[in-house]
């Protein structure tokens, strides 16, 4: 059987079948020229506010509020979240070609990739799977077995020593006989430092200096874990600035190229803020971040600084993004179009839909428009704060002195209470007319209420949300690190009669230098 288009989808599958399938019912009062979908609450009554509307060609649906058309393609790509098949980080057409299929009743293979991937995710980790060999600071041969992971990417014998205690090198025999040895860094759940559930692993470089092999170790919950390592050995909930990378060379490659600035609590070429080293934590995801390692780390660090140091191009800008909206307690989705729009979908409150520039990134420009700019929201929430009659409650204040956001969910509920007890004395309207009533009146109070807490837990904490990638010139911190190293060669600023002056001393850095290659790669990995 051929397999099926987008054209073949557009003209064969429903939009009323596609609005059953992501939840909707018919709403049978709005009559059936232009038939309306809603969705229904735990309660069994409908959700204001929800809704959908059939154009008359029965082709799309639109919002009312919104009066955007969407036709099969574009429902399922705007609302992923609706279908069962989403998994976060998916590919979209993936997502459009296993919903209209099964809705088609058309059998669709199964790509080999994802039967391997499901098929690793079933086996439990193990660490006892594969032997260990711990970087040991005190051992000069030690650290030889890890100069080949080191030196392609720059990072020098003093970072390694800073990091020494958050990364191993692990050895598994295959079938085959032979041994393969992997860097190894630990992924911990934020709330349980104690064990380690995963391993973010790289293979050595190739003679071209890239990495032959990276990924997840089998059975790693890369979804809730995540790498953290803090140089100065405190813990977690003393943490004044965390700083969040896609990998861990890029965490060692940041801080080598800011460890000074980090020792004083300075960065005068950046103009910003760093935390002393003893109270900072460094943080990758491994990858795509999901929502879960974000509120794990917020959830244990509330008032600390979160510096977004993720990969300066499209996918990570969305990924500073999803952490703003994170923090700022927004449900949402996000994804980037085929032209490179990055469109956020925010479904905290009611339906918004935002359409982002990446080509013009100004992080807290954004956070205005998309209402996740924790430090304008405490700006204007002070002189409510301080009219608060009961420190306590959060409601106590004087209304009229709330931000204007807050100010118009409040208008919404004190109107739709005003409606509903001044309809219920009046004893005029029929008892269903009154339930709408009372359900809208509850929905407008539930909503204040929220957007109020939220609003409220961002005043009382401290941290800010900082983006702070790598220079223009540079995808990641760790090519940025090999770009300025690269310069210094290129311009000969190294002094020769320094270098051969190093060899003579033995401090961590110093004696960085003092490796040669070919000589270590004889005498440790084949002897």
């Amino acid at each position: 059987m051929a397999e099926l288009n987008y054209e073949d989808f557009k003209r064969r599958v429903n939009i009323q079948d596609l609005l059953i399938d992501a939840g909707y019912s018919l709403n049978k009062r709005d009559g059936l020229r232009y038939p309306s979908y809603v969705r229904l609450g735990s309660d069994g009554r409908r959700v204001r506010g929800d809704k959908f509307i059939v154009t008359g060609n029965g082709l799309c649906c639109f919002r009312p509020q919104a009066w955007k058309n969407y036709n099969i393609i574009s429902f399922i790509k705007e609302h992923p979240h609706f279908f069962s098949e989403y998994t976060p980080g998916m590919n979209l057409d993936r997502l459009v070609n296993l919903v209209c299929n099964r809705l088609l009743n058309q059998p669709i293979d199964r790509r080999p990739s994802i039967v391997t991937d499901r098929e690793h995710s079933a086996k439990p980790f193990d660490l006892q799977a594969s032997k260990r060999l711990d970087f040991r600071k005190d051992d000069w041969e030690s650290p030889k077995a890890f100069y080949p992971y080191f030196k392609s990417r720059g990072i020098g014998l003093d970072t390694q020593h800073a990091f020494s205690n958050h990364f191993f090198i692990t050895m598994r025999e295959a079938s085959n006989g032979k041994t393969y040895s992997n860097l190894s860094f630990p992924l911990r759940k934020p709330a349980d430092l104690t064990t380690i559930v995963g391993l973010e692993v790289r293979g050595r470089a190739n003679s071209e200096g890239k990495t032959m092999y990276k990924g997840m170790a089998a059975g790693s919950n890369a979804t809730e874990g995540m790498w953290i390592a803090c140089p100065s050995g405190e813990a977690l909930a003393k943490a004044k600035d965390v700083y969040w990378f896609e990998s861990a060379y890029d965490a060692m490659a940041f801080y080598q190229i800011n460890k000074n600035e980090l020792k004083n609590g300075r960065n005068r070429d950046l103009g910003k803020e760093l935390s002393r080293l003893d109270k900072s934590v460094f943080v990758s995801t491994g990858g795509n971040p999901s929502i879960h390692q974000f509120k794990g780390m917020i959830a244990e660090t509330p008032e600390a600084n979160h510096h977004l140091c993720f990969d300066r191009d499209r996918a990570g800008q969305m990924f500073a993004i999803n952490f703003a909206l994170t923090k700022a307690g927004k449900t949402f989705n996000t994804h980037v179009t085929p032209k490179g729009k990055l469109v956020v979908v925010d479904t905290t409150d009611k339906y918004q839909r935002h359409e982002l520039n990446p080509e013009q990134f100004e992080f807290d420009r954004l956070l205005k428009i998309l209402g996740a700019d924790a430090q304008a929201q405490r700006s204007e929430m002070k002189e409510y704060m301080q009219s608060l009659r009961n420190k306590e409650d959060i409601f106590s204040g004087d209304e009229y002195l709330l931000p204007p956001d807050l100010l118009k969910s409040y208008a919404k509920y004190e109107s739709a209470c005003e409606e509903y007890h001044s309809a219920k004395y009046s004893r005029l309207v029929c008892q269903e007319d009154l339930e709408d009533m009372s359900d809208e009146l509850k929905t407008a109070y539930e909503a204040y209420k929220a957007a109020m807490k939220n609003v409220a837990s961002q005043y009382d904490s401290a941290g800010k949300t900082i983006y702070h990638p790598c220079e223009k010139e540079y995808k990641d911190w760790n090519d940025q690190l090999l770009g300025k190293r690269i310069a210094a060669e290129e311009d000969n600023t190294v002094d020769k009669s320094s270098e051969s002056s190093v060899t003579a001393r033995n401090s961590p850095e110093e004696r960085d230098e003092e490796y040669n290659e070919e000589e270590e790669r004889t005498s440790h990995f084949h002897r």
